[in-house]
C-alpha cells in the first residue's frame, strides 16, 4: 500500500511513547491513563456526523467521542487516533473525524498519520510482528491480534495488511455490495468499483445471504472480485471472509498469488 504523509515520524512518535511509559506487553498499554498524562481530557456524549472530535485549547486538549463507541475495542482505536492528532499536528486547533477517516491511509495526510500512530501505539511492531510472522495471513490471525491487543477485528486486520509482505486486499461488504477496501500493494494495479456488487462465486456473497462461515480460506475466481482485470488467469486469489458480529457486515481478506 502506498501511504502518504510522514509515516515513519508517526510510527516513531508512537514508539517513543511506548518506550517512555515502559509498556512491554499488550496488557500494559493503559490508554486512558496515557491520554490523561498527555494533557488531554476525554468526554463522552452525543455527536452528529462524526465519530470523534479533538479540540486544542493551548496546552490542553479535549477529545469527545460518541456514546455508541464507549468501552469497546473499537473505541481504543478512536481515542488513539485523536491522540495521534494531538501529538503530531500541533498546528491545528480542531479535528472532526468520521468513520471514513479511521481507515484513510491514502488521501488525507493528517488522517493517514493519525491512523499510523494509533496502529503503532495499540499494536507496537515489536509486540505484534512475532505473532504475525508465526501465523498465516488470514482473518484468524487478525482475530488473534484483536484478542491479544484489545482492538477491533477490523483494526487488527488493517495492521496485519500493513505488516505482511503478501499481496493482499482487505474488503468490507454489506447487503451484497462492497462498502470499502484497502490494498496492501499497488503492484498489480487492482481496484474495485464503488458499491461493487459481490459475485456469487465469492464467500462474502454467501455470508451476506446467511450461509455458514468457512473454516479456512478458499480459492475463488479472480474475476469474481476484480472484473476489470484483462488476464485474470495470471492471478490466484485465496479468500477468507468472516461476519462482524450481528451487524450484517462481512470482512474479507484476499491474498493474491502471481501464477506466472
Amino acid at each position: 500500500m502506498k501511504r502518504i504523509g510522514n509515516v515513519i515520524r508517526a510510527q516513531g512518535v508512537a514508539m517513543k511513547l511506548i518506550e517512555e511509559y515502559g509498556f512491554r506487553r499488550p496488557a500494559e498499554i493503559d490508554l486512558d491513563s496515557l491520554i490523561i498524562d498527555r494533557g488531554v481530557e476525554v468526554r463522552r456524549g452525543a455527536l452528529r456526523g462524526c465519530e470523534a472530535r479533538l479540540v486544542r485549547i493551548g496546552q490542553r486538549g479535549i477529545i469527545r467521542v460518541r456514546d455508541g463507541v464507549v468501552g469497546s475495542p473499537r473505541s481504543r482505536f478512536t481515542l488513539s487516533h485523536e491522540l495521534g492528532h494531538w501529538e503530531l499536528h500541533t498546528d491545528t486547533q480542531a479535528f472532526i473525524c468520521t468513520k471514513e477517516k479511521f481507515r484513510d491511509y491514502k488521501t488525507d495526510v493528517k488522517e493517514a498519520e493519525a491512523n499510523t500512530f494509533a496502529s503503532e501505539l495499540l499494536m507496537p511492531t515489536f509486540m505484534v510482528r512475532p505473532l504475525i510472522q508465526s501465523n498465516e495471513p488470514t482473518l484468524r490471525t487478525a482475530k488473534l491480534i484483536a484478542d491479544e491487543f484489545n482492538v477491533s477485528l477490523t483494526a487488527a486486520a488493517i495492521r496485519l495488511l500493513l505488516e505482511i509482505k503478501h499481496e493482499c486486499f482487505l474488503v468490507v461488504s454489506k447487503d451484497g455490495h462492497v462498502q470499502w477496501w484497502l490494498s496492501g500493494s499497488d503492484r498489480f494495479g487492482l481496484w474495485m468499483e464503488s458499491k461493487q456488487p459481490l459475485g456469487p462465486e465469492t464467500l462474502a456473497y454467501h455470508l451476506c445471504g446467511g450461509a455458514e462461515e468457512a473454516t479456512q480460506p478458499e480459492v475463488v475466481p479472480t474475476d469474481a472480485w476484480f472484473r476489470h482485470l484483462d488476464a485474470p488467469e495470471r492471478l490466484e486469489i485465496s479468500e477468507d471472509s468472516l461476519r462482524l458480529g450481528n451487524t450484517g457486515v462481512v470482512l474479507t481478506m484476499l491474498v493474491l498469488v502471481d501464477t506466472d
